[in-house]
């Protein structure tokens, strides 16, 4: 396993008489993109304020790279850089002149500030005003500032809000090179789970101010339903419901005239279409396409583990 770049140890924290966080829990690694997943006011940005100092802890232990945040608050800081909502940036100035000004206060070399520019992609971007950039680049050039004094943990609170999804995906990619080559620790949050699926290795959720747990992608993929769905395209679509309406472990759903939806719960969905199809064939119904259904599994899985408790009221484990 990678050296530990974050971890959290029964972390509280209160606002006025609102308790935010109950005792949370987590580990972050160098080397892996780590997704903070929760619905919003589930305590992901108060947690964020933490490691990044913009908020006191009340009660629990938290280090970034080995450094206490309540103890060693400087060199902690050092090894972490973070973009906590929209980057902040002169507009009037250009992309260079920005990323030069953090540069100075960092000592950072031109040599390093060039190389950061090339791994986000704005080399031909790096001289025009900031008011000329696109959100996505304004985002891409708040990260190159971020990363340009290699720290060890990268903190990124809701990145893609508003990007378009080819923006998005440049984004994706650069985090998980980031993450994978250069082995830093890159934590997201976010409350979409197809953003966490696509982007992370592992997934610590959140409800409430309560940890539910960290799972590697595959583990949650484990939990989807095996059912899949297909869309039909017929003559007849009441006929078919007629022929199709008795069969096991199929839910049947008529559209309009022509068309209708089939949810098949087996773990062989391809073979009983093929069983569905002749049998809608041998009764002279005319098939004209059959085509498998988007599937939205893994957004229902964070939502029954966000929403799911025990008979005591806490929040429910995987496994």
């Amino acid at each position: 396993m990678s050296n530990t770049a974050v971890k959290i140890k029964n972390l509280y924290k209160t606002m006025g008489k609102y308790e935010i966080l109950h005792g949370i829990s987590f580990e972050a690694y160098e080397g892996e993109v780590f997704g903070f997943l929760g619905p919003n006011g589930a305590g992901k940005t108060t947690t964020i304020k933490i490691l990044t100092g913009l908020t006191s802890v009340d009660e629990g232990e938290v280090s970034v790279a080995g450094f206490s945040i309540s103890k060693q608050f400087e060199k902690a800081m050092e090894n972490i850089g973070a973009i906590v909502e929209n980057p902040e940036l002169y507009k009037h100035m250009t992309g260079k002149q920005n990323i030069m000004q953090f540069a100075r206060i960092r000592k950072v070399s031109k040599e390093r500030v060039d190389e950061v520019v090339k791994l986000v992609g704005l080399e031909n971007w790096i001289d025009k005003k900031i008011s000329k950039y696109s959100l996505g680049m304004r985002q891409r050039l708040g990260l190159a500032i971020s990363i340009m004094h290699k720290p060890k943990v990268l903190i990124l609170d809701e990145p893609t809000n508003g990007l378009d999804p080819q923006g998005i995906k440049l984004l994706r990619d650069i985090l998980k090179n980031i993450a994978h080559n250069d082995g830093m620790c890159v934590i997201v949050s976010s409350h979409l789970m197809s953003e966490m699926e696509n982007m992370c290795d592992r997934v610590g959720i959140i409800t409430n101010g309560n940890m539910i747990g960290v799972y590697s992608i595959a583990e949650l993929i484990s939990q989807q339903n095996s059912s899949a769905s297909f869309m039909y395209n017929v003559d007849n679509a009441k006929k078919a419901f007629e022929v199709l309406k008795d069969i096991e472990n199929i839910n049947f759903c008529q559209v309009d005239d022509q068309n209708f939806d089939i949810e098949i719960n087996s773990g062989e969905p391809k073979a009983v279409v093929a069983d569905l199809n002749k049998l809608l064939v041998e009764n002279d119904i005319k098939l004209y396409t059959v085509s498998a259904k988007g599937s939205n599994k893994l957004e229902d899985v964070f939502i029954s583990l966000t929403e799911k408790k025990d008979e005591n009221g806490e929040v429910a484990q995987i496994g």
